[in-house]
């Protein structure tokens, strides 16, 4: 089974899930793979156009984009890594910098991942992370989750109509609601250890997240 980590070119971008978990491939995609380096990790990859600095020596293969074309950095770094694999080969493939780049298109576009069908086979796999809020997609189906350390909030986004969602394990559960159009049901909070939902009918995107204060008491810990 294979982990894969994309590192985008965001500012500041959280590291620390790689103490945790040693991938089996580190990408660096454009300004991610110096912010990668900078840091004491060496990319197996550095993808991007680098328009405004050039890709670190120190990476181990390096694809250099036309800065005009289609496609976002990250949009061709998966593109370019997954081709190689199958998905049920791949355990999980971790996106950091997705979620607080600064720019908005940036932000939906990589939300809007979960709607192109060139990716629809490693959706599951898709986990988009930072310190402060985590992304994951869903299909119609039943799970149970778990939640993640300093993430109070517990968010279920529709990217879609949705049949008949039900949420368990939760301060606010939901038994078989359906939603016409995209909803966006926020700030629930996991009740127990861990919390079940299921539905027969979307796509969903889950967001666990803290707020400022409790942004502020982790980092005064």
């Amino acid at each position: 089974m294979q982990t894969l980590i994309f590192c985008a070119g965001a500012p500041h971008t959280d590291l620390s899930i790689l103490q945790d978990i040693s991938p089996d491939l580190l990408i660096g995609v454009d300004g991610g793979a110096a912010y990668l380096v900078a840091h004491g990790y060496t990319p197996d990859w550095a993808i991007g156009d680098f328009d405004s600095a050039p890709p670190p020596v120190q990476c181990r293969q390096i694809v250099r984009l036309q800065p005009e074309k289609n496609d976002t950095d990250l949009e061709y770094a998966l593109i370019h890594i997954l081709q190689n694999y199958q998905p049920e080969n791949i355990k999980q493939i971790i996106i950091l910098g997705a979620l607080g780049g600064g720019r908005l298109d940036h932000l939906l576009c990589n939300i809007w991942l979960a709607h192109q069908p060139r990716f629809a086979e490693w959706l599951d796999k898709i986990y988009l992370y930072e310190r402060y809020n985590s992304v994951r997609f869903f299909r119609a189906g039943v799970y149970e989750i778990q939640p993640e350390n300093n993430k109070k909030y517990l968010s279920f986004i529709g990217l879609t109509h949705i049949e008949q969602l039900s949420l368990q394990g939760v301060k606010y559960p939901l038994h078989q609601q359906n939603y016409a159009y995209p909803m966006a049901l926020i700030s629930n909070e996991f009740s127990g250890c861990c919390a079940q939902f299921s539905f027969t009918n979307g796509l969903i995107c889950m967001i666990q997240s803290c707020d400022e204060y409790s942004r502020n008491s982790i980092q005064a810990a």
